[in-house]
Order: C-alpha cells, then sequence, then structure tokens
C-alpha cells in the first residue's frame, strides 16, 4: 500500500478523484478508454476477476468504476514493489 499512502489517504479518496467524467457503471469500451487498452484485454481481465461485471446489456458487459480503480491501485502497487 505504498503508493496509495503516496497519492491517497484511503480508497474513497482514489475513487472520488480518478475517472471523475465517468459514471460508477461503465460500458466495455469506456473501461478501455480509462486504461489505455483494447476491449479485449478487459474481456481479458474480467475473465481473470479483476475487474468486475454486472450482467451484459445488448451493447455487451458493463463494468463497476470502483473494480477499475482498486485494479489501478493494484497494479501500481505491484509496478513499485
Amino acid at each position: 500500500a505504498k503508493l496509495m499512502s503516496l497519492c491517497f489517504s484511503n480508497y474513497n479518496e482514489a475513487y472520488q478523484t480518478m475517472f471523475t467524467e465517468y459514471k460508477d457503471i461503465v460500458s466495455v469500451k469506456e473501461a478501455s478508454m480509462m486504461l489505455h487498452t483494447g476491449r479485449k484485454q478487459i474481456y481479458k481481465l474480467i475473465k481473470q476477476g479483476k475487474l468486475d461485471k454486472l450482467e451484459h446489456n445488448a451493447k455487451g458487459f458493463l463494468i463497476t468504476k470502483s473494480s477499475i480503480v482498486a485494479y489501478v491501485l493494484n497494479t501500481s502497487e505491484e509496478v513499485s514493489a
């Protein structure tokens, strides 16, 4: 949790600060824009359990913004370790 302590005092602060232009539930396309990656990688992260998906709609899965924030924080901690 080194990086989180450097950037954010807690998860709620990170959630309120990161990706403010996005709603709490996002599409795969939006998630790919948030993480600067392709849709295939988003589906891979869903399959690996690293992103939380909700029931899919006609356009595909919906993803919680909270799981994207958590993924970014966890990935940042792994990189800094």
